[in-house]
């Protein structure tokens, strides 16, 4: 962005509303006390001040129309609201002039019912203006071509829109659409020629100052987005004034048409037109609006349209940016984890290959078959890591696969040479979690080493079958032997506690249902039950 774009963008109109003030000071701050003492000093000197220069008889005709209209070019209540709107907030200029409108009505013997509607009228063209530049991103320092003719294009339908205040005042003082007609001209062209002299030109001297006092004193508000509801608010606004408007010019144009008949018997054709002549005007003025308003709310409509557009892309840039960022840090997750798993079952394989390496030197001490034992429930929890770190998933593995490695790798240890011990496989698969991943293996090494080593006592040849079948999230494990089947007295099978017990183990911290069924010649069945 350049420093031209960044200096229109500051002047955008972001009020400093009393909201953003309460909410982001506390009321000890001496600077929303000294900002307010300044606002009620000055609306009190307007207050004065148009008290001052109100005519004794303001707007009964008494005056002239230059009178009137010099009346709405300097009137202080103006002048002062409109500043204060555009550097502070509408709130900040709505309450001096209406207070300064309202002040007008009961001036003039105005009930007070008909005073607050005055002066509510009195206020429709700063409400013009709040929702122009609210919707439109357009600068208020008139400091460029757009700028300017942006201003002038939104003073003259706020002068139009606040003049509604003329039918007001003539329908409450019963005057004659000539004089009505007089009051409106009066009053539009004066507010007009106000905001185009006076009100602009101090925008233009003093905006730059104060926006740099305002950013230096507070911490000013993001520009606030467009929404459906205000959008429809706006638009619903601005069309309701402009059917008054259009409405009162008919009923004007009627009455004055009613009092030249009246007043002129032998009312001639001149007569008439020059009657006509305000409700044509009026017309006029009316079909402006028409094309302005609608210019106006296919630009809000189409901007908020445009905004929506943009915080959408944005959003969905970001949500892209996020995804890839997730994305790479789970990658690096995945490998880390990989990494991980690599190098604990490297770890176990160092240690397996150090108990084969004490095996080896303590064979004479008759203890190879306890380093083989060790190294062979080593090699079963290495194979779990193996299989997670080779895996696409590192939450789950193939229960099939790893079972199939596990009883291979036991079966090629433990078998004894000279006999024809077959390993038989009759699997069904599921995916295992590492949390029941090692305590299976475990369990499952152990009931095969105890097979090897016992269920083929006096025997060349056997048969160990290892199968499983899955049922919905219930796995059943069964490893079958038709060996000796298990020794019936009990001091025999005390020699085994060992691996018993580590089975019996290993199968509850797997939550298993373990089932031992042995008859003597006839094998041994060990079955686990347990839920995945």
């Amino acid at each position: 962005m350049n420093s031209n774009d960044q200096q229109s963008t500051s002047f955008l109109w972001k009020p400093l509303t009393f909201d953003i003030l309460l909410s982001r000071y506390p009321l000890s701050d001496m600077r929303i006390w000294g900002m307010l003492a300044m606002w009620i000093i000055a609306i009190a000197g307007t207050l004065y001040a148009t008290i001052a220069l109100l005519p004794s008889e303001w707007m009964s005709l008494s005056n002239s129309r230059a009178d009137v209209i010099r009346f709405f070019v300097f009137n202080p209540a103006l002048i002062l609201g409109l500043l204060l709107f555009f550097w502070f907030g509408f709130e900040w200029g709505f309450i001096p002039i209406f207070l300064c409108s309202f002040i007008i009505a009961f001036h003039s013997s105005m009930p007070w019912g008909w005073a607050l509607v005055f002066a509510i009228a009195f206020v429709l063209g700063v409400a013009i203006c709040a929702m122009a530049y609210q919707g439109f991103n357009v600068a208020y320092d008139l400091r460029s071509l757009k700028s300017i003719a942006f201003f002038i294009s939104i003073m003259f339908i706020a002068s139009i829109g606040s003049s509604l205040g003329s039918f007001i005042w003539s329908f409450s003082h019963q005057l004659s659409a000539s004089e009505t007609l007089m009051i409106w001209k009066s009053w539009w062209s004066g507010s007009f020629i106000q905001a185009i002299l006076i009100t602009g030109p101090l925008l233009w001297l003093f905006t730059p100052a104060v926006e740099r006092l305002k950013s230096r004193l507070f911490s000013l508000p993001n520009r606030s987005h467009l929404s459906l509801k205000w959008v429809s608010g706006a638009v619903t606004s601005i069309t309701g004034a402009l059917a008054l408007f259009i409405f009162s010019g008919k009923y004007l144009g009627k009455l004055r048409v009613q009092e030249v008949m009246t007043e002129q018997k032998t009312a001639t054709v001149i007569d008439v037109v020059n009657a006509l002549e305000s409700f044509e005007i009026i017309s006029w003025i009316s079909i402006g609006i028409i094309v302005v308003t609608g210019y106006g709310a296919f630009k809000l409509i189409g901007g908020w349209n445009q905004q929506l557009t943009s915080e959408v892309e944005n959003r969905t840039r970001q949500l892209h940016e996020s995804q890839q960022k997730l994305q790479i840090s789970l990658d690096e997750k995945k490998i880390l984890l990989k990494e991980i798993h690599h190098r604990v079952k490297n770890n176990m394989a160092l240690v397996s290959a150090l108990l084969e390496l004490q095996e080896q030197t303590s064979s004479q001490n008759g203890n190879n078959s306890t380093f083989k034992t060790a190294r062979a429930r080593i090699k079963s929890m290495a194979l779990a890591h193996e299989a997670l770190y080779q895996n696409e998933s590192f939450s789950n593995i193939s229960m099939k696969e790893y079972l199939q490695r596990i009883g291979n790798l036991t079966h090629r240890s433990f078998v004894k040479k000279n006999t024809a011990i077959d390993l038989k496989f009759n699997l069904e698969d599921a995916r295992l979690e590492m949390s029941k991943s090692i305590p299976l293996g475990l369990v499952i090494n152990e009931i095969l080493i105890n097979a090897h080593k016992h269920a083929f006592d006096g025997r060349s040849d056997g048969l160990i079958e290892l199968g499983s079948t899955v049922r919905n999230d219930k796995i059943n494990i069964y490893i079958r032997d038709n060996g000796v089947g298990l020794p019936k007295d009990p001091e025999k099978m005390k020699t085994k506690s060992l691996g018993m017990t580590l089975i019996k183990k290993f199968s509850k911290q797997l939550k298993a249902d373990l089932s031992i069924e042995s008859e003597r010649d006839e094998g041994t069945t060990f079955s686990l039950a347990f839920q995945n």
